[in-house]
C-alpha cells in the first residue's frame, strides 16, 4: 500500500511539473525567437566572455563588455542594414507604382510579344495554342495578374513598418537581455540542465558537443560565408550600377544558405544579364569574379573557419535550412541545423548504447 502511495504521489508530482513546464514555455512563446537567437549568440559568444573575464577577473563585467560588444557589431551594423534595405524596398514600390500607371506594361507586352515571336514563330504552326498565348489581351491580363499579386504583398510590406519596428525594438530588448544572463549565468544553468538529462556523463558531454558545434558550424562557417559572398556581390553589383544594390545583396546572403549553388542562385543570373544585354566586358569581369571570387569562397571560408565543426551532409543542410526557414522563420537558418545535428547525434548514441550492444549480446 506504502509502495502504491509512493507511486501515486511521484507520478502526480512529474505530471505536474509537465503542465508546469509547458505553461511557462506557452508564457515564452511569444518571446521564443530573440530568446533562441540569444541562447544561439550566447554560444557563438562565449569565447568573447571568456577573454573578458580573464581580462577583467569579473563575470559580471565581463558580460557587460560582450553585451557592449554584440551591440556594437551585430545590433548596429543589423539596424543600418535594414534601415538601407527598407528604403530600397520603398522606392522599387514607388517605381513599380509609376511603370504601371505610365501605361510602361503595355510597351512591355508589345516587346515580350515581339521576342517571343522571333523565337516560337518555327513552333507557332505545330502548337497553335502557343498563338493563343502569345495574344497581346492574354500576355497583359497575365502580366497584371503578376503585378497585382506583387504590389499588395510590397504595399502591406510598407504599411506594416511602423509595428515591425515596434516589434523589432522590443525583440532588440528581449534579446539583449537574455543574452546578457545566458553568458553570465549559462554556466549555472547549464549544470542544472545536464543534472536533469537520464543519461551518462559520458554521453551528455557528446550531445552538448554536437549542439555546440552545429550552432558555431552555421554561425562561423556558413553565415560568415554568406557575409563575405555579399560583400563582394554588393561590390559587383555597385560596378554594374544596378538598381537596389543592397536589396540584391541581402538576397545573395540569404542564398547562399541554400545548397547546392548557394549565392549563385543570385549573382550568376544578373552576370549572364550583364553579359548578354548591357556590356560584355563588364559581364566578362562579373563572371570571373563571380565564379573564382565569390563560389570559391566556399572552398576556402569555410574550411577555415569550420575547422572540426560538424558539418552536415550537402542533403541534410539543405532540407535543415529549407525546412527551418519554412518553420521557424529567419531563425531557422540557425536553427534547423542544430536541430538536424542533435538528431543525428541521438542516433548515433542509440545505436552505440541499444543496436550495437544488442548485436553483441546475440
Amino acid at each position: 500500500m506504502e509502495n502504491l502511495r509512493e507511486r501515486f504521489f511521484a507520478i502526480s508530482f512529474i505530471g505536474f511539473i509537465i503542465a508546469t513546464t509547458l505553461l511557462v514555455l506557452y508564457m515564452l512563446l511569444p518571446f521564443w525567437k530573440p530568446v533562441t537567437l540569444a541562447l544561439i549568440s550566447a554560444v557563438v559568444f562565449y569565447p568573447l566572455q571568456r577573454f573578458f573575464e580573464r581580462l577583467f577577473r569579473s563575470t559580471l563585467v565581463a558580460t557587460f563588455f560582450s553585451l557592449i560588444t554584440v551591440f556594437a557589431v551585430v545590433i548596429v551594423p543589423s539596424a543600418v542594414a535594414l534601415v538601407i534595405l527598407g528604403q530600397e524596398l520603398t522606392k522599387l514600390v514607388q517605381y513599380l507604382n509609376q511603370y504601371y500607371q505610365s501605361g510602361k506594361l503595355q510597351l512591355l507586352v508589345e516587346d515580350l510579344r515581339s521576342w517571343l515571336y522571333i523565337y516560337l514563330y518555327k513552333f507557332h504552326e505545330h502548337y497553335p495554342f502557343l498563338g493563343e498565348l502569345l495574344k497581346e489581351e492574354n500576355l497583359k491580363e497575365l502580366l497584371t495578374k503578376i503585378y497585382t499579386n506583387i504590389y499588395p504583398f510590397f504595399t502591406q510590406l510598407t504599411k506594416s513598418a511602423v509595428y515591425w519596428i515596434g516589434s523589432a525594438i522590443l525583440g532588440i530588448f528581449v534579446y539583449l537581455l537574455t543574452l546578457f544572463f545566458a553568458l553570465y549565468q549559462g554556466k549555472r544553468a547549464l549544470k542544472h540542465a545536464k543534472n536533469l538529462i537520464p543519461l551518462e556523463e559520458k554521453d551528455k558531454e557528446e550531445i552538448l558537443s554536437a549542439l555546440y558545434n552545429a550552432v558555431t558550424a552555421v554561425i562561423y562557417g556558413t553565415a560568415g560565408t554568406a557575409i563575405v559572398q555579399a560583400l563582394v556581390a554588393f561590390a559587383v553589383y555597385l560596378y554594374y550600377e544596378l538598381p537596389y544594390p543592397f536589396l540584391w545583396a541581402t538576397l545573395t546572403a540569404l542564398f547562399a544558405f541554400i545548397p547546392p549553388f548557394g549565392s549563385g542562385y543570385v549573382w550568376f543570373p544578373i552576370v549572364v544579364y550583364e553579359l548578354v544585354f548591357v556590356d560584355v566586358i563588364k559581364g566578362l569581369i562579373g563572371l570571373g569574379v563571380g565564379l573564382f571570387v565569390i563560389s570559391s569562397i566556399d572552398n576556402f571560408v569555410r574550411p577555415l573557419v569550420m575547422r572540426e565543426k560538424i558539418e552536415l551532409p550537402y542533403i541534410v543542410l539543405f532540407f535543415s535550412v529549407m525546412g527551418g526557414i519554412f518553420t521557424f522563420g529567419f531563425t531557422g537558418i540557425f536553427l534547423g541545423p542544430t536541430v538536424f545535428a542533435l538528431f543525428i547525434t541521438l542516433i548515433k548514441l542509440y545505436e552505440e548504447k541499444f543496436v550495437k550492444t544488442t548485436r553483441n549480446g546475440d
